[in-house]
């Protein structure tokens, strides 16, 4: 609260005080005659209280609004650091209450948007964007991998199918990986048939475990309207330590990682 826009309603509320005091003297002399000689005394009692009630109104009023905003503030200050769930839970009718109620729908919408730019349309895991924000609010350490998934031949799927059969598909597919992970780690979809996994490590090399566990979730074939539709992946892993490295240059080495391994598993095939 600007302090003066507090020094004005200081002075309006005093301001009333001190009118209404004098128009409870003039309008009660009318009821109530009071003696020529008292009546200054009593206009100036009365005026002294008017100014009291007006400053105690006043002191109400700046109580109230100070919670009120140190509230909102806090709330405000949740939603910035990034917990957009935070709501404000001030109980008040008027103004007030209309205020609050306006207050918390935008909140609401803004986790809804929120919530839909960070996560894809069609699986609901999270996407790139929300990936690539990880990286750029500075506040993760540690060792971590980042493990580049492609499922192999996906077009096929595809053009033997039908691509409303494929999207099925992909959204067992990122059931499949979460359920793989199982809380260990993270899994957001990049586009089409990409996947990322990022994980966090107690110690360098470990890795290699998750995408074993990985490839053994894939070994039985999907099975989705009556087709049983097997799924082979790639997976390309890079370890890194937050803030030495840039998000590009991880995914792009991740990347390579990929397909070095698809095209091992080609060489495999044709042997």
């Amino acid at each position: 609260m600007k302090s003066n826009y507090l020094r004005w309603m200081l002075v309006i509320y005093i301001v009333l005080g001190v009118l209404m005091g004098i128009g409870f003297s003039l309008v009660l002399d009318q009821f109530i005659p009071i003696p020529a000689h008292l009546f200054s005394f009593f206009m100036i009692a009365s005026v002294f209280a008017g100014s009291l009630l007006g400053l105690i109104n006043y002191l109400v009023y700046f109580h109230f609004t100070k919670v009120f905003i140190l509230h909102v503030n806090q709330v405000l200050n949740s939603v910035r650091n990034g917990d957009l769930s935070a709501r404000t839970q001030f109980r008040s009718g008027g103004i007030i209450g209309e205020l609050n109620r306006n207050i918390n729908k935008t909140l609401v919408n803004l986790e809804r948007s929120q919530n839909t730019i960070l996560h894809d349309d069609l699986t609901r895991i999270p996407n790139r964007q929300a990936l690539q924000q990880r990286f750029l609010n500075g506040e993760e350490s540690g060792p971590c991998a980042l493990l580049f998934i492609d499922v192999n031949e996906f077009k096929k799927i595809n053009d033997t199918y039908g691509h409303v059969l494929g999207d099925e598909m992909l959204i067992s597919i990122a059931a499949v990986l979460q359920e793989a992970v199982k809380g260990s780690a993270e899994v957001y979809r990049l586009s089409g048939d990409e996947f990322v996994i990022l994980q966090k490590m107690q110690g360098w090399g470990r890795a290699n475990e998750l995408c074993a566990c990985i490839h053994h979730a894939f070994q039985e074939p999907f099975h989705l309207d009556g087709h049983h539709i097997p799924v082979s992946i790639s997976i390309g892993v890079c370890e890194f330590e937050f803030g030495h490295k840039d998000f590009v240059s991880i995914l792009d080495q991740a990347d390579q990682e990929m397909y070095k391994a698809k095209n091992r598993r080609k060489v495999r095939l044709q042997t």
